[in-house]
């Protein structure tokens, strides 16, 4: 489905991303890594949000690199930003139906179902969330454009313990809507709950990837890549 290749970004003198390589099919993708290794770029450069220098950025066998954003998600590309990126100045329910398309997997009643605090707030504006609730808002507005890849930077983050372990089961669910997923966190529990292989992101670069079993129960490498260990997840 996505298909990157020794992708290279670069912002005046700083080298961000020396050579990603990676693959998206079926199956939901994640990629760890520490704060500043180049997880956000990657992300943003798939979307056309940045430009790339070397490297190739392919979608459905059609060439990405280069486009507009809009352009790549009419290809059928959405982004969860970190950030959440939410109007200020408009409702839930605007927010929604906005990018809401009839006759899809996933509607504004699902949403509503899925995410009962958007239901409950769905009058409010941007500004008047929570974090979580932005969050949730940021979630629920990729899903609804119901696209073939979804890719999400952080979506755990700011979310209560009880509403990260919903987000798993939403995100589990999603081949069988037909999307494909790149999930990029920090929260290694989200990461081995949701897909069964990590790429391990370091300065710029995939260091390694692995079954996400083995990294769970591997103490070693997660400190030696992440700086944590079972019990800081």
């Amino acid at each position: 489905m996505l298909e990157v290749r020794d992708l290279h970004v670069r912002f005046g003198q700083a080298h961000i991303l020396q050579g990603v390589s990676l693959a998206v099919g079926a199956r939901p993708v994640a990629i760890v890594g520490r704060n500043g290794m180049g997880k956000t770029t990657l992300c943003q450069a798939v979307m056309g949000l940045v430009g790339t220098s070397e490297g190739s950025i392919a979608f459905a066998g059609q060439k990405l690199d280069g486009l507009a954003p809009f352009r790549v998600a009419r290809r059928g590309v959405a982004l969860v930003p970190q950030g959440r990126r939410t109007f200020p100045s408009l409702s839930v329910d605007e927010h929604l139906r906005l990018v809401a398309t009839r006759g899809a997997a996933w509607t504004i009643p699902r949403v509503y179902e899925t995410f009962p605090r958007l239901a409950e707030r769905r009058r409010n504006g941007g500004t008047e969330l929570s974090g979580g609730e932005q969050q949730m808002l940021a979630i629920a507005r990729a899903l609804l454009m119901n696209p073939k890849l979804v890719i999400m930077d952080e979506p755990s983050e700011g979310l209560a313990p009880v509403i990260v372990d919903h987000l798993i089961d939403v995100l589990r669910g999603l081949p069988a809507d037909g999307m494909g997923l790149l999930l990029v966190e920090q929260n290694l529990r989200v990461a081995t709950a949701v897909a069964e292989e990590i790429s391990i992101m370091v300065t710029g670069r995939i260091a390694a990837t692995m079954p996400a079993r083995d990294l769970a129960e591997d103490q070693d490498a997660q400190r030696r890549y992440l700086g944590v260990a079972a019990s800081g997840h």
